[in-house]
């Protein structure tokens, strides 16, 4: 499976900015990416077509990420580089800011 990162990811020890091809994923590994907001779905050049799969060029909100369990917050934080704190308030502040620069360099952007 094949993603394309629309945030910053790390995955195996490599770092992937928004932009990059993340390629041979398995079909776990490449919802668990889609999932967490910082991926889309590719179809390979072979033709695979479009899977099942929930494809989304947002960014997980607020909303969505208050909602994810402790571990899944915890990932998505380390996926953006940023070290997550032990509660779960204050990794809803971490992700919060960076989210909130995330829009602010959108808005800029127009």
């Amino acid at each position: 499976m094949d993603i394309k990162a629309i945030g910053k990811i790390r995955h195996n020890g490599e770092s992937y900015s928004p932009g990059d091809i993340l390629t041979d994923l398995t079909k776990k590994e490449g919802e668990r990416l889609i999932n967490l907001k910082v991926g889309e779905f590719m179809a390979s050049e072979e033709g695979m077509g479009a899977l099942d799969l929930p494809i989304s060029d947002d960014l997980a909100t607020i909303e969505d990420f208050t909602k994810l369990k402790a571990d899944e917050q915890k990932e998505l934080l380390e996926t953006l580089e940023i070290e997550p704190s032990t509660k779960a308030e204050d990794r809803i502040k971490q992700y919060s800011e960076w989210f909130e620069l995330q829009v602010n360099v959108d808005e800029d952007n127009l």
